[in-house]
């Protein structure tokens, strides 16, 4: 909840100040009366609780006297905030009128903002809304930045407190903070820091909440701002819990539980009733099981539930009934049972997702200790189906992603314990194994992938009737000025300064490009069934679908476990595989040993193999020889090519060829599409010449650049340029019209102004840059063609090629990888092109060896060229690289996204028999053939390899 209490100009030493008294405030305000800070000093005088009633009547006498004096009811609003928020509502709304009746801009924002705060919570949104546009059109007609930036912060509130869009209020925020950073009042950087503190944290960015809420708990202390410090440092405390839950790292109870109890004494030192018990609800949470823990909590409990039953204290009454609920089930199960129905209770009263989500969340925990696992199940499900309603109040795809990664684990629970239902862990089933494995495949599906799926499905329909051609010129305009930026970040002469203020400019611009975006299409969706993708399988291929989770929560009950779903035509089987934790660990850990290309990793290949896919492989049918791999959490990273059942053995990409699939819903939805038409145009860019960078060292930025510093020192690629030719031969070879652009011809512009719709490969050979921290800035670096271009091809432009169920083949560093959002998968450039239409993408998991990387190519063409799958020609050119004993570092990171079993060339025809004819005659065609060859052999020794004739040749044909 926004509320703005301003800070008096007091000491800015690292210790608390100690408040002034009620005379020494008198006495100034005698002396000042319409000064405002004479004002504040009693709302100073008020952080002792002792002293608030003293200050309630002096205030009140005051403004008695002084009926023009707006800042006397504004902080006598402020003082009852301290107490009770219905207490403030009068004397907030007395010094709103009163301030407008003055056209006093300032003290009316602040009042308005405020009393909005007073009525939000007390469920009245309707008039919070009216205040809210009311604090928006007076800062707007004041002309005043400060007054701007508050009503910013107004608005950002609004939309994460009414509408739940997260993502819009990040964003409106982000507009707001050049105007509060560094040049703003105390007041407002802790209202600032207050709300994106807030809005950061439910969009799970825990690191960077935890950094602002730090900031914001100093500032307090320094001011002496005992309700502000509060919040603070709850916030703080609620993100080590979220992150413990998260990470799963038990040994951070402990921090926790500390900054928990800080929190607590913080909250004290307030008297606010409702901070004290939000604080003890949350260190009740976090305390362990010995005798003497659940004798504290119970005393914390009884605090928080003390409250009035009020509209304006429910949220904390029901999150205080689930964790007392959650306590109490290994104890008192009906008391258990008892409190988290009243939980529900609340919750569905108040009508909020979010918070419906939550006490679902925490019934299920107590049905599952306490009730037959069917009661468990059904308010699990019900959970997942809250969250599906609170993703669909986020108004783009990137928040609907970024929120959906923090309720992962739901979904994880969910299908954990549809499973035990149908017996997989040896409990008694309530559910029949079919059944069980039926409704756990569709609970995976509902997680997997979401915005790309509806991003495909969305494509298919008209276009969307909010994106006018106002709004298409508004992106295309911003888009013209975030290419002009770029372009500046790329020169290596931008001083830091300069370089400061073109990110900042940046940043402001790609808001407001993703604020311009359609809004997301959702409730057409079908999610594939078990039934169907079974069908839909050929005899030779298996899917396999790995959902990983935890073991147990932090109450000790089933957070679902990990599993491997091995779906086949014949039918599916599910196997038990380490939980995430221990996953994350081997995984990362194998990764490491295959770079270090010594032959190390060969132990972990083996007990990866074993762990994941023993028992899953075991039991598959003869016939399977095409792995569809749908990977989750920390093995969408992990190299499955290289791993391997014996130290002496061959690679699993020996027995199967592979592919990755974001989800079993995309790969039907693929597959159904009709078969590419064979043969037809490719497209070949190879080794664009990067022209912006001017060739000098470059002087040390103030702040980190990301790409822009890597993409403006990359040099050329010379086996690229070769590698382009070798595609282009062999796409030739098989009766296709390839085009290839090199060099400067390999420009962005270029590619942009292609007619893609006929083209059926498409083909980069190009450096790559991965932003894990901003995805939308990583990119393909192309030469710009234009001044109008920065040669970065970025995932929004990349999603706006018109490909038509075209492969795409990235010979890129790093392209198959980037930020993992759990449930959402890997934001890399790989999947913009799907966005954009791809069929099939192969792209790197890692960076690529220049002649190693042409190599590969020239075996993965030359197999695609007799007419083979993608996934059966990377195979094939992955083993002759094993073979010929390169290490799995030089191939195992190339992988096939998508559908694996696309045909992209026609099958090359076999001569027909020479039946009939004469043998003197077939004699002497092979003399003239074999004359011919040797002229021609002749020719290349005598010349070479003769680079730039060929090359030369080559270019002619473009």
């Amino acid at each position: 909840m926004l509320l703005v209490c301003p800070a008096t100009a007091l000491s800015e030493a690292p210790s608390r100040p100690q408040p002034p008294t009620l005379e020494s405030c008198q006495e100034r305000f005698a002396a000042w009366p319409d000064d405002r800070d004479a004002a504040m000093c009693f709302y100073q005088c008020a952080q002792e609780a002792s002293a608030r009633e003293a200050v309630t009547r002096a205030l009140t006498a005051l403004e008695a006297r002084h009926p023009d004096q707006g800042w006397l009811p504004l902080v006598l609003g402020h003082v009852r905030m301290l107490s009770s928020h219905k207490a403030a509502e009068a004397p907030y709304r007395r010094a709103a009128e009163t301030f407008h009746r003055l056209q006093q801009a300032e003290g009316e924002v602040l009042a308005a903002i405020n009393l909005r705060a007073i009525l939000l919570a007390q469920g009245r949104a309707e008039e919070a809304r009216q205040w809210t546009r009311r604090v928006v059109e007076v800062a707007s007609t004041s002309g005043r930045p400060d007054l701007r930036a508050r009503a910013l912060m107004v608005e950002a509130s609004h939309l994460y407190e009414v509408e739940l869009d997260l993502g819009r209020a990040f964003r409106v925020l982000k507009r707001a903070e050049p105007l509060v950073f560094p040049e703003g009042t105390e007041g407002m950087k802790k209202q600032y820091l207050s709300v994106m503190g807030t809005v950061s944290e439910r969009l799970g960015r825990l690191d960077e909440a935890s950094d602002i809420n730090a900031r914001l708990v100093e500032l307090t202390r320094s001011t002496g701002d005992l309700f502000l410090e509060a919040h603070g440092r709850f916030t703080l405390a609620n993100l080590a819990l979220r992150r413990l839950e998260r990470e799963h790292v038990l040994s951070d109870r402990g921090r926790a539980l500390a900054l928990a109890r800080q929190a607590l004494a913080a909250a004290e030192r307030t008297g606010n009733t409702t901070l004290v018990a939000r604080a003890a609800r949350l260190t009740a949470d976090l305390l362990g099981d010995s005798p003497e823990e659940h004798r504290e909590a119970d005393v914390l409990l009884a605090r928080c539930l003390a409250l009035p039953e009020t509209p304006e204290s429910q949220e904390l009454r029901l999150s205080c009934l689930w964790t007392r609920a959650e306590r109490r089930a290994g104890v008192d199960p009906a008391g258990a049972i008892q409190d988290s129905e009243a939980s529900l209770r609340l919750a569905s009263e108040r009508n909020d997702p979010l918070y419906l989500a939550l006490a679902l969340r925490g019934r299920g925990t107590v049905a599952y200790r306490t009730q037959p696992l069917p009661e468990a199940l059904a308010h699990a499900e019900r959970a997942v189906d809250a969250l599906e309603a609170l993703r669909q109040t986020q108004s783009d795809a990137s928040s609907q992603a970024e929120l959906f990664a923090t309720w992962a684990r739901d979904y994880h629970r969910l299908a954990g314990w549809t499973l035990e239902a149908g017996g997989a862990t040896g409990r008694a089933h309530t559910l029949s194994p079919r059944a069980a494995l039926s409704r756990t495949f569709a609970v995976s599906e509902r997680l997997r992938a979401r915005t790309l799926l509806d991003a495909l499905v969305a494509s298919r329909a008209l276009v969307d009737a909010e994106d006018t051609p106002e709004r298409r010129a508004q992106r295309s305009e911003v888009q013209s000025r975030l290419v002009a930026v770029q372009r500046r970040l790329l020169d290596p002469l931008l001083t830091g300064a300069g370089r400061d203020a073109a990110l900042k400019e940046l940043q402001e611009l790609e808001r407001r490009e993703r604020d311009l975006r359609p809004v997301p299409r959702q409730g057409a969706l079908e999610f594939a069934s078990l039934d169907a993708v079974e069908q839909g399988l050929e005899e030779d291929e298996a899917l396999l679908v790995f959902l990983v989770g935890d073991d147990v929560d932090l109450t000790g009950t089933s957070a679902g476990g990990a599993w491997v779903l091995v779906v086949t035509r014949a039918g599916t089987r599910v196997h038990r595989i380490p939980e995430r934790t221990r996953l994350a660990a081997a995984a990362t850990l194998f990764s490491g040993l295959v770079e270090r290309r010594d032959g190390s990793e060969l132990g972990a290949a083996v007990a990866l193999h074993a762990q994941l896919l023993g028992p899953a492989l075991a039991g598959l049918p003869a016939t399977v020889r095409r792995l569809l791999l749908v990977p989750d959490g920390p093995l969408h990273d992990l190299p499955f090519a290289a791993l391997r059942e014996h130290r002496e053995g061959a690679p699993l990409v020996a027995r199967y060829e592979l592919g990755v699939v974001p989800s079993a819903s995309l790969w039907r939805h693929w597959r159904g599409d009709a078969p590419p038409t064979l043969g037809g145009e490719a497209l070949v860019l190879a080794d664009p010449e990067w022209v912006l960078g001017h060739g000098e060292s470059r002087s040390a930025a103030a702040s980190r650049s990301g790409i822009f510093e890597e993409a403006a020192l990359l040099g050329a690629l010379p086996e690229a340029r070769r590698e382009g030719f070798g595609v282009e031969e062999a796409l030739r070879d098989a009766h296709m019209a390839p085009r290839l652009w090199v060099g400067p011809e390999a420009s962005e512009r270029a590619l942009k102004d292609a007619d893609l719709s006929r083209v059926r490969v498409l083909h980069m050979a190009a450096h790559a840059v991965v932003d894990a921290e901003a995805p939308e800035r990583s990119a393909l670096v192309l030469t710009p063609g234009t001044e109008e271009e920065d040669g970065i091809l970025q995932p929004r432009e990349i999603s706006r090629l018109r490909l038509n169920g075209a492969l795409v083949v990235l010979s890129a560093c790093s392209s198959a990888s980037g930020a993992v959002l759990p449930g959402e998968g890997v934001l890399s450039l790989s999947r913009a092109f799907f966005e954009a239409g791809a069929r099939a993408v192969v792209a790197s998991l890692w960076p690529l060896r220049d002649a190693e990387a042409a190599d590969l190519m020239e075996r993965f063409y030359r197999h695609l060229a007799t007419g083979m799958s993608v996934s059966a020609a990377l195979r094939a050119a992955q083993l002759e690289a094993s073979d010929a004993g390169l290490p799995p570092a030089a191939w195992a990171g190339l992988v096939v996204l998508g559908d694996a079993g696309l045909v992209a060339t026609a099958p090359r025809e076999e001569a027909a028999p020479l039946c009939g004819l004469d043998p003197a005659l077939l004699m002497a065609a092979a003399l003239v053939v074999l004359l011919a060859l040797g002229f021609i052999a002749r020719g290349r020794w005598r010349g070479g390899r003769a680079p730039a004739a060929t090359r030369g040749a080559a270019a002619r044909r473009r």
